[in-house]
């Protein structure tokens, strides 16, 4: 075996030094490398990198994060909000799925198929987070709302044309 393939899973080991309270950072993370090592001469690597991620998930509490001013550098408000933004288009676009989703269950006029959740999801998260890039990445605030409105018109017509097919392409629904 390689010695280099021997090392416990990179990004199990990341988050634990992300949200490690960085007085036991040191000895928690020497502990935990010492019983992967263990456990992958007891049990073979792929169980004992298992083994690893659970111990850091079970690490993941108050007392070993302890003052939580340590996640947060100084100058992140602007990436705080950036981030509660694109926070916000993640859980709107499974809220906005659920409409269709509950309309099934009262009427027969909504008749959905796994691939049109499929679809409405890929075109809802993709219209979201080309926004969210377009907010990030513009500066000027009329360069904001014309390529946010040009990203938000591409939504409706595509919608538009895989809902009732108004262009009369292939795509276009019954």
């Amino acid at each position: 075996m390689n010695p280099s393939e021997n090392k416990p899973p990179r990004i199990a080991l990341v988050f634990f030094r992300w949200f490690c309270h960085p007085d036991f950072l040191e000895e928690i993370e020497g502990d935990l490398t010492e019983r992967f090592h263990e456990y992958s001469g007891k049990y073979g690597l792929k169980k004992a990198k298992w083994i690893f991620v659970k111990e850091v998930l079970h690490l993941f509490r108050p007392s070993i994060v302890g003052n939580i001013y340590h996640l947060t550098n100084k100058n992140s408000t602007i990436m705080s909000l950036q981030n509660k933004r694109l926070i916000l288009i993640l859980v709107a676009v499974p809220t906005l799925l659920l409409i269709p989703l509950m309309a099934m269950q009262f009427s027969t006029g909504v008749d959905w198929k796994i691939l049109d959740f499929v679809i409405m999801g890929v075109l809802l998260l993709g219209t979201g987070l080309l926004c969210e890039f377009v907010l990030r990445k513009v500066k000027s605030t009329k360069g904001r709302i014309i390529f946010c409105g040009i990203v938000l018109l591409a939504f409706l017509l595509v919608w538009a044309e895989l809902a009732v097919g108004i262009f009369g392409t292939p795509f276009a629904g019954s």
